[in-house]
């Protein structure tokens, strides 16, 4: 079964990513921010990881640098609310950001769960399609 770690501060919305991913047959892992998604990716083993690039307990990005360093083999998705990209600008572009740092799909929240099932979907597909080398190294 594909495992995915969801790191979300906010629980509404680290509850509605479980209820739609569940639903469509993924097991999710769930984590507040404060250090727990990082110490969940040390510890177990997952196909993929979305996380909101403004977590509590990490600065802005940290998380997706953290995630990287600790497991550069996951797939990550990085999501942001949409307001931070109608109020800051496009200097502060946290998902552009997050994309230049490793992260293979963004999405702006709120999102269609059909927008989500397929960003997995698409990075999941892409890490089985890497050498076993590269998807057993993290």
């Amino acid at each position: 079964m594909t495992c995915v770690l969801v790191i979300d501060g906010d629980r509404s919305a680290r509850t509605a990513i479980q209820t739609v991913l569940e639903s469509e047959g993924f097991e999710v892992v769930t984590a507040d921010g404060n250090g727990g998604g990082i110490r969940a990716i040390e510890t177990s083993q997952f196909d993929a990881v979305i996380v909101d690039v403004v977590v509590p307990g990490l600065e802005g990005l940290d998380a997706v640098k953290a995630l990287r360093d600790v497991a550069p083999a996951v797939p990550m998705i990085a999501i942001a609310p949409r307001k931070f990209r109608d109020c800051l600008g496009p200097e502060r572009d946290f998902l552009g950001m997050a994309a230049t740092l490793g992260a293979a799909c963004c999405l702006y929240k709120p999102f269609m769960p059909r927008d989500l099932i397929t960003a997995v979907v698409t990075c999941v597909g892409r890490r089985s399609k890497l050498p076993a080398s590269e998807a057993l190294s993290e």
